[in-house]
């Protein structure tokens, strides 16, 4: 069956990123709706639709276990700790991207995404 060897770590990143994404596209679209005729909240809204989609697209791709997808998550969890080391600090988001960072470079894992 499909999928039977994906990482279980993988496949709760897939799960958590679509979450994300789903939430992102339900409060991007409440900005664009609730704010119509403002200029700032339509183009909030439009950016978390945007970043909603893109995060649906990432949780494909780590479900899928394409190499690209991979990549963005091991980059996107550079970015975070980097933005983690900028006042206000945020200590649980710099640990929890090094965990992501960790895990993605396991060997098994970089395997699972070397198939697609």
């Amino acid at each position: 069956m499909p999928g039977e060897d994906r990482p279980t770590g993988v496949a709760i990143l897939a799960i958590l990123e679509a979450i994300d994404g789903i939430y992102y596209l339900i409060i991007g679209g409440g900005q664009s709706l609730a704010a119509a005729i403002l200029l700032i909240p339509r183009v909030l809204g439009t950016t978390l639709i945007i970043v909603g989609l893109a995060s649906l697209l990432l949780a494909w791709g780590l479900w899928t276990g394409k190499g690209w997808a991979r990549m963005v998550a091991l980059v996107i969890a550079i970015l975070g700790i980097i933005l983690s080391l900028i006042p206000p600090f945020h200590f649980v988001g710099l640990v929890i991207d090094a965990i992501i960072i960790y895990y993605l470079t396991r060997p098994n894992v970089k395997k699972y995404f070397t198939k697609n």
